[in-house]
């Protein structure tokens, strides 16, 4: 399995409109056959900080998302209310056991 945390900071006042545009990602993404989990959190302490928490099949599914219309919609519309660049940690598996 591949799992990655994806770190969005967004503008002041743009919280609504990033739900909204990440909404629409969230839902296509969990759509995708190789996708096992789509988490969009919020810090609590810096309302303006979100994070994806992301796994997939193998890094071959998280390819297959990064081709998809709702991928590209949805970092483009980041790209005016995003406070700096994502950032992301990809993590290594180690439980539970993936037997592929």
């Amino acid at each position: 399995m591949y799992a990655m945390l994806v770190e969005i900071n967004i503008k002041e006042g743009k919280e609504k409109e990033f739900l909204e545009v990440f909404e629409r990602n969230h839902i296509g993404t969990r759509e995708e056959p190789g996708n096992l989990r789509f988490d969009v959190l919020r810090d609590p302490k810096i309302r303006t900080r979100f994070y994806a928490y992301e796994v997939y099949e193998n890094e071959d599914a998280l390819e297959a998302h990064r081709q998809t219309a709702h991928y590209h919609r949805c970092v483009k519309e980041l790209e005016n209310i995003m406070s700096e660049p994502r950032s992301k940690i990809v993590f290594e598996w180690v439980l539970p056991v993936s037997y592929e």
